[in-house]
């Protein structure tokens, strides 16, 4: 019974000192307001802004081209994605012209058929394991992307 005594007196004695040195004890001060805009202004230098992308077919003359119900379907929903989704998934994008801006570059260009299937060639090369057959030299030191403009494939 007294050992037993004895190693509650232990504990509680142990327990008394750890209490008492951590009082004395001082932590680091923290300086909130300093540290967040620290951690905005990098967070500003790594990602642009890219507010809000225009409809792919704006300030062009109605034709057939941009008329017709599967450029408006295909329009339509490039145009959602950029203004609703885009910004939010594409933080981890590789390519500088994000796929979307590509793909309606693409598009614009070259027409919805061959510029559907450049979308879909870029789509299948946009992952982390394509990546390894990039060169570095090609990656844009403004926007630390690697650069892949719609005007190599002509």
């Amino acid at each position: 019974m007294q050992k037993q005594y004895q190693k509650a007196n232990r504990t509680v004695f142990l327990l008394l000192v750890f209490v008492f040195a951590s009082f004395g004890a001082y932590s680091q001060q923290i300086d909130l307001k300093s540290d967040l805009l620290l951690v905005d202004s990098v967070a500003e230098q790594q990602m642009p802004a890219t507010g809000h992308r225009p409809y792919i077919y704006k300030n062009q003359p109605k034709t057939f081209k941009n008329s017709n119900p599967v450029s408006l379907v295909y329009g339509g929903s490039l145009y959602v994605y950029q203004n609703l989704f885009s910004q939010h998934l594409s933080a981890s994008c590789l390519y500088h012209p994000s796929c979307s801006d590509f793909s309606k570059q693409a598009v614009s260009d070259y027409g919805l058929i061959k510029g559907t299937l450049l979308s879909f060639d870029r789509l299948s090369r946009c992952n982390r394991i394509a990546a390894t057959d990039l060169d570095p030299g090609t990656i844009d030191p403004h926007v630390h992307r690697f650069h892949d403009a719609i005007k190599k494939y002509k």
